[in-house]
């Protein structure tokens, strides 16, 4: 019996394929949750965060900034809207997004929600650029 399911990753730019997944874990805007073949089909509003995709026994990591994931038992697409792995993230780009969202927090005329929202992300980034595999 087939143990994976498919994965599309679809940004307004890219299109990411795998075919034999085993294991996915995203972050939802409750919490973390992991998806195995044969997952109740849910459709789960996808926050900020770190995409784990295990296929083909290697593990591969992303950074999303948000979107929604639809589940069924043998297929997961997520609609995202940006997406990096480890090896495109622009570490010297990172750490300057996130000094300028701790500026921007400290100055009482900036959107507050705005600025969170950068610093989350730039936080991600960072973490994700520096896992060791």
């Amino acid at each position: 019996m087939d143990k994976h399911f498919t994965l599309e990753i679809v940004t307004p730019i890219k299109t990411l394929d795998f075919k034999e997944v085993q294991y996915l874990r995203a972050p939802s805007m409750q919490g973390l949750f992991g998806v195995m073949h044969g997952h109740a089909s849910s459709i789960i509003s996808l926050d900020v965060g770190e995409v784990k995709v295990l296929s083909n026994n290697k593990e591969n990591y992303f950074s999303i900034s948000g979107g929604f994931a639809d589940i069924t038992k043998d297929k997961v697409l997520l609609l995202v809207e940006t997406i990096e792995s480890k090896d495109e993230i622009d570490l010297d780009r990172s750490n300057k997004a996130l000094e300028r969202a701790k500026s921007r927090l400290k100055d009482s005329s900036m959107d507050k929600t705005r600025a969170n929202l950068a610093l989350k992300k730039a936080i991600n980034r960072l973490r994700i650029s520096n896992r060791q595999l």
